[in-house]
């Protein structure tokens, strides 16, 4: 086997076990507050929005220090400060007795964030620059099968062992992925040497009308998508009126994130072929228009079909984003661009469902799809423009 792919599939490994450990929360989270003892269905739904959004917002602000400093002294010494200290702070949730201290260890949970960045950063070192998009999108796979797998575990264990006990299998993940990161990956002694500072990555980014454009748009789409993330699992357990509804929000989640695990490798590979913007762009629309169904559903039976075409599409977006990135920035400076980048997807990240949480609390959950669908159809109606005004001027983007 090629020494990339053996690089890339142990990265993938990992990266799967952090992050099915990080989405096995997911389910049950609105559930967990509850359970701490905010009943009323508002403040419910405005706790679990700031609960959710605060730990993005807080590893949102520094993903471009930690981008930095993996540029410096290795991603994965970032990678795994990130796991052994998501370890220790899920460990101590699964013992809160009360919101607040809940909402301190969701702080500590994104000042141990930033992960992300450094695993692309680390694979995409050995990936021949004409299958970029098809590495990257093998590699996403890990996020969205741990995304997959996790909730649906998450779920499940859930409704069997309570959700402490999930808080503290988290922990063991995370631990084990921690020990997997310290044997078995490796990475280039090269980019240690690198002296770039934050300040000389933003100026790179600015300079930049393509990843300026690339970062107005991670913004939005995980700013519009988290409107309803967080509050889906109260949609979901108002659709079905059962108080063990855990292993349904669990397969909800998992067949979204199913289909858009089979199609992103898809998608990477018709972008490397086609073109990544196109595939963007046509991702973006359709999403824009699926989103609006699930606003009219009157059962779980008629969303999950729904949020099958949704995970499809999805699946076309973050490789194709990644993939432009990667080819217009240096290989000694990608950790620090991505930083810069991942810092407005986690600010999109942690907005969305505080925002989503109190608009739910005032107009209902459904308002929340329809405001997603027009907020996609503008994000797609803006990178258009900007990308066709781009070949008008001949100002393309790198091999794309």
């Amino acid at each position: 086997m090629e020494d990339w792919k053996k690089q890339l599939y142990i990265c993938w490994l990992v990266m799967f076990i952090h992050m099915s450990g990080m989405a096995m929360i997911l389910p049950f989270l609105p559930l967990y507050i509850r359970e701490l003892g905010v009943s009323d269905p508002k403040a419910l739904s405005v706790w679990s929005g700031i609960i959710f959004g605060v730990s993005f917002l807080v590893s949102g602000a520094l993903s471009p220090m930690w981008g930095n400093l993996s540029d410096k002294y290795g991603r994965k010494a970032i990678i795994l400060r990130s796991t052994f200290g998501i370890c220790v702070v899920c460990a101590l949730m699964s013992s809160v007795t009360n919101i607040y201290q809940l909402l301190f260890l969701r702080i500590m949970h994104g000042f141990f964030g930033g992960v992300v960045q450094a695993f692309i950063a680390l694979a995409s070192e050995k990936i021949p620059k004409e299958k970029t998009g098809q590495g990257l999108g093998i590699l996403q796979t890990s996020m969205i099968m741990g995304g997959v797998l996790g909730p649906l575990i998450g779920g499940v264990l859930a409704d069997h062992l309570g959700y402490r006990t999930v808080l503290f299998i988290i922990s063991l993940l995370t631990f084990l992925a921690g020990l997997l990161t310290i044997f078995f990956l490796t990475e280039s002694k090269k980019l240690k040497t690198v002296k770039t500072t934050i300040s000389d990555n933003i100026k790179l980014v600015l300079a930049s009308k393509h990843l300026m454009t690339i970062t107005v748009i991670q913004f939005v789409i995980q700013f519009s998508l988290m409107l309803v993330q967080p509050i889906l699992p109260l949609f979901i357990q108002a659709l079905y009126r059962s108080t063990n509804v855990g292993t349904l929000i669990g397969i909800v989640f998992a067949i979204t994130g199913l289909a858009t695990m089979l199609f992103t490798p898809i998608w990477g590979k018709i972008g490397d072929k086609k073109g990544h913007r196109k595939i963007l762009s046509q991702s973006l629309l359709i999403m824009s228009i699926v989103y609006l169904p699930q606003a009219l559903v009157m059962s779980v039976w008629q969303l999950i079909p729904v949020r099958v075409i949704v995970g499809i599409f999805a699946a076309g977006i973050v490789p194709a984003i990644n993939t432009i990135i990667v080819k217009n920035t240096p290989e000694t400076r990608r950790g620090g661009v991505l930083g810069i980048i991942n810092s407005f997807s986690l600010f999109g990240t942690a907005l969305g469902p505080m925002i989503g949480g109190s608009m739910a609390a005032v107009f209902g959950i459904r308002f929340s799809f329809v405001v997603t669908a027009l907020i996609l159809f503008l994000t797609w109606y803006f990178s258009r423009n900007v990308f066709n005004e781009s070949d008008r001027s001949g100002g393309l983007l790198q091999n794309e």
